[in-house]
């Protein structure tokens, strides 16, 4: 006499023993973490982060262009941007030295 439904029944078993069993928690669902909502404050502050390494970025582009530029005019080359990019590092560079200052420190 052959089981031919026994050994399919030994097989699901074998894969379902060691599957890890979910931990739910019926009687105190406060202690399940729920996912964490940001405050305005919070996505303001992400915001300004970003923003500052953002203006960081580009001052560190600009800044590393500029050398080559002044070579041109020791050659008496005035580069047509020049000018621009000079105050364009200017504005970024007070605008970063505000974020920064604004910033609170943490230890």
């Amino acid at each position: 006499m052959r089981f031919t439904g026994f050994y399919p029944l030994i097989g699901a078993l074998l894969i379902a023993l060691p599957l890890p069993r979910q931990n739910v928690n019926p009687m105190h669902p406060e202690e399940i973490q729920a996912q964490k909502h940001s405050s305005p404050d919070d996505l303001r502050a992400r915001v300004a982060n970003l923003q500052l390494q953002k203006d960081a970025k580009e001052l560190a582009e600009l800044c590393a262009s500029v050398p080559q530029d002044m070579d041109g005019v020791k050659q008496g080359l005035l580069a047509q941007d020049l000018l621009e990019k000079l105050k364009r590092v200017e504005k970024l560079s007070k605008r970063v030295r505000e974020q920064l200052a604004r910033t609170p420190v943490t230890p």
